[in-house]
């Protein structure tokens, strides 16, 4: 019986302190992609797709599409281009964000879409990157899934919750994505 009770409380305590954590803001942005690519509404679609995944399932603070734009422009910085650490710097700190995705697109074998997910923190350091592909269109939902599944693990990095207690979180909170076949009916 006190067994049981103690791990209950084990239990307890540690979605607790996961809970009690201040949560990590981020924000997604394609700044750095290759606007001549032909990719702009793939893009535009699995950022949205992968703003949703981190937000509803992995619980991530995630700052909306219009107000990271608004920033960038702010800043006056040009797509296309690596940000630079100061740049990261600037935009994390106007946004009031710990870190950023920085996603790019790029045509790979057989017309597939590679996705490139880089998450820096404030400070301009690299935290850590992803890649995935995509057949199609259909992939997107599949694809963001992965992704931020991966980019989870990251940003939760930045707090202090490691891998062990990122699983027990996510495996509470995620659904399995519908299979990619699904949407090219």
């Amino acid at each position: 019986m006190l067994h049981k009770f103690l791990t209950a409380a084990a239990v307890l305590l540690t979605a607790i302190s996961l809970y009690a954590q201040k949560p990590v803001t981020a924000a997604v942005t394609d700044i750095e992609d290759d606007p001549a690519n032909g990719l702009e509404m793939c893009r535009s679609l699995f950022n949205e797709y992968f703003l949703s995944e981190l937000t509803t399932h992995a619980k991530v603070n995630m700052l909306d599409t219009a107000s990271v734009q608004k920033a960038l422009s702010g800043l006056k910085i040009s797509r296309g281009q690596a940000l630079t650490e100061k740049q990261i710097q600037e935009l994390c700190a106007k946004l009031k964000s710990d870190a950023l995705c920085l996603v790019k697109m790029s045509r790979g074998k057989n017309s597939s879409i590679d996705i490139s997910v880089k998450i820096v923190d404030k400070s301009g350091k690299e935290i850590g990157q992803t890649t995935a592909s995509m057949k199609g269109i259909g992939d997107t939902d599949s694809a963001s899934d992965a992704i931020a599944g991966i980019c989870t693990k990251y940003l939760w990095k930045i707090r202090g919750i490691d891998e062990a207690e990122s699983q027990k979180v996510e495996a509470q909170s995620k659904e399995k994505p519908l299979p990619s076949t699904v949407t090219e009916i």
